[in-house]
């Protein structure tokens, strides 16, 4: 493949990349499946242009063949929920999937561990794109240059987001993706942008913000360590004053963005994993630009406090104070799954079945449809089971360990920074997914799978270029 073809399914790439929060997160069907189709058809032209000229994949593939190789294996798993099986042997894997096919018809011979396999299905098509997603951030972010460029657009759509929720929320009239959010009740007086939901935005925002803040530590090399207090100074002008300015300003209207959503999970989210990633890159990192990381850290957090104390804060800090077991029904939902969760412990009730089986344990205390468990471990596990659950949770523990892998090996600047940046993301939504079902749109669980396959890009940054020739000939 010409670097040209290359560079022409990169840009595509960034157009998928662009496209997803617009229509309402791409959580609805017809969303999707725009998506789908638009992963789908970048990755087929790549193998059918890659074949043509002999298949070369980037080093990146072999620091990630374990994470492709677990999530392959989840993949496998979600198939194997929607596979007719003798009855004997769900029985064994899961009892009371076993008595519910046996309660609907009695001589049933064949059974699937899915007690929805339309649905299943339907999540098994989700999760191939989401695989196929991961192969083309390997392939195609290759350089520095691509990291620069995927950087800038992550933040700058994030940025388009937050602007439109905040014109929204001045302008009295407020919209999604054409949709009066008054019509579908969503939010009135937060920042949702595009988005029918703040925490949706907030998961979103707080990961692009993650990934601008490493960016920006990428652009901070050591103020001071050479050259006097001249220099330093110098620098630190620059900083403040010249080209990575722009970033701190993109950076300071995304923290009020985020702020805007008053999203309790989203604020909190990103607030928590600051630190965390700082004292991990203290801990870890070869290169250690220690004033850079409380500078830049400080400053971000004074933004937050000054500016954000008339656009917000308030507001997100009532919610929190006014949270209680009889105001957040989310906890009675959390309790209703866990017997769900107990009863399909092992293989879970199928992929994307959740909202048809939480019925059954619903309790008298919950009103209203719930679709999701507002906690994505939760959701996971009574879908998946541990099995499921166990690889997915993996794949994120692995890119974890490439991420410390690097931070003590690595001495480029960006690397390091980019890496801190993949680090918060992650924490960020980890934590925000205990208290909301980020993962389960799409927009946002595309983010996540990004963040998670650039650390294994990361890797290799500073390594000779090496390729895995698959089939040359």
């Amino acid at each position: 493949m010409s670097q040209m073809q290359k560079n022409n399914i990169f840009y595509a790439y960034l157009g998928l990349l662009i496209w997803l929060p617009i229509p309402l997160g791409s959580k609805h069907p017809w969303a999707v499946s725009i998506a789908e189709v638009w992963c789908f058809s970048l990755a087929i032209f790549s193998l059918v242009s890659c074949f043509r000229h002999g298949v070369v994949l980037p080093q990146a593939f072999r620091v990630a063949r374990p994470a492709l190789f677990l999530l392959a294996l989840n993949l496998a798993w979600l198939i194997f929920q929607c596979l007719p099986l003798p009855i004997s042997l769900l029985t064994l894997l899961s009892p009371h999937a076993a008595a519910l096919q046996q309660l609907n018809d009695a001589s049933v011979a064949m059974a699937s561990i899915s007690l929805d396999r339309h649905a299943t299905w339907l999540d098994v098509v989700e999760a191939s794109y989401l695989f196929t997603f991961f192969c083309l951030t390997l392939y195609v972010i290759d350089s520095k240059q691509k990291i620069r460029i995927l950087v800038y657009v992550i933040v700058l759509s994030a940025l388009a987001q937050a602007v439109y929720g905040a014109f929204m929320i001045l302008s009295g009239t407020e919209y999604a993706f054409f949709v009066s959010k008054a019509d579908i009740n969503s939010h009135i007086g937060s920042a949702t942008g595009t988005f029918t939901n703040r925490d949706h935005l907030a998961g979103y925002l707080e990961m692009a913000l993650a990934l601008g803040i490493g960016y920006m530590l990428s652009m901070m090399n050591d103020a001071g360590s050479l050259g006097g207090w001249k220099v330093w100074l110098r620098k630190w002008s620059d900083i403040l004053l010249g080209s990575k300015a722009r970033l701190r300003l993109i950076l300071i209207l995304l923290c009020l963005g985020l702020v805007l959503t008053h999203s309790r999970g989203g604020n909190i989210g990103f607030f928590t994993s600051l630190p965390i990633a700082g004292v991990v890159f203290m801990l870890f990192a070869r290169k250690k630009p220690r004033a850079t990381v409380i500078f830049l850290s400080s400053i971000i957090l004074l933004d937050i406090l000054l500016m954000g104390s008339w656009v917000g804060v308030s507001k997100v800090m009532t919610r929190l104070e006014n949270t209680s077991i009889q105001t957040e029904q989310r906890d009675d939902v959390y309790a209703a799954t866990l017997p769900l969760i107990q009863d399909y412990w092992l293989t879970g009730t199928g992929a994307g079945t959740y909202f048809e089986t939480f019925p059954t344990y619903k309790t008298s205390s919950l009103s209203g449809y719930w679709n999701h468990t507002h906690n994505d471990y939760l959701e996971i596990l009574a879908e998946q089971g541990v099995i499921g659950f166990g690889l997915l949770a993996s794949v994120v523990l692995f890119a974890l360990f490439i991420i410390v892998q690097t931070l003590r090996r690595q001495r480029s600047s960006l690397a390091l920074g980019m890496s801190f940046g993949s680090l918060m993301g992650i924490v960020a939504l980890l934590v925000h997914s205990a208290v909301d079902f980020n993962l389960q749109i799409l927009a946002n669980s595309s983010l996540f799978m990004l963040l998670l396959a650039l650390p294994m890009i990361f890797r290799c940054l500073n390594t000779k270029v090496r390729e895995v020739l698959i089939n040359s000939e």
